[in-house]
């Protein structure tokens, strides 16, 4: 194959098949409670979550580091016998490892139309934030998107030891 195809986002090639199906597996295999479906108790009431939809957004690269990037829509069912009307669902931007196969991020928003315009995160029409941001700051704090955080995803993120002690300043001369 020549040289390294850079396109990111949503038209970026992946370098395994069945992308959609592998992040289904990591999500419900990451020991996550949030993204894994199931039952949990939640204020003394039981719940039962399902993943109601996945879509994949693309994939990015940083430093020879490729993540795909999806996102996760769970919702609670009505528990037998309740009048309880289910939730409308929870909402979730989550990055993976290259493979598909580990949850590296993940965020948790408002239910939303997310799409990627290369590194660009949308939000509907807007922007979010931008994946190819990998200033000191947001490799410390991670990518602000519709009011949540979502913890920077790549290997070189600064600690809060690093970022305390100043020694990611040192590293990046």
């Amino acid at each position: 194959m020549g040289e390294r195809d850079r396109r990111e986002g949503a038209e970026a090639p992946v370098e395994r098949p069945q992308v959609l199906l592998k992040a289904v597996a990591a999500l419900e295999g990451s020991g996550v409670a949030e993204l894994t479906s199931g039952e949990r108790v939640e204020g003394g009431v039981r719940a039962r979550y399902h993943l109601k939809e996945a879509r994949y957004l693309g994939a990015l690269s940083w430093k020879e580091e490729t993540l795909v990037l999806v996102t996760a829509l769970y919702i609670r069912f009505r528990n037998p016998g309740s009048d309880v009307p289910p939730a409308r669902g929870h909402f979730f931007v989550v990055c993976l490892d290259a493979e598909a196969s580990k949850v590296v991020a993940h965020t948790r928003l408002e239910l939303a139309d997310c799409h990627l315009d290369g590194e660009i995160l949308k939000l509907g029409d807007q922007a979010a934030d931008d994946f190819g941001n990998h200033d000191d700051l947001t490799r410390y704090r991670g990518y602000l998107i519709g009011g949540a955080l979502l913890p920077y995803p790549y290997k070189d993120r600064i600690t809060e030891a690093e970022w305390e002690a100043g020694t990611f300043r040192k590293q990046s001369r």
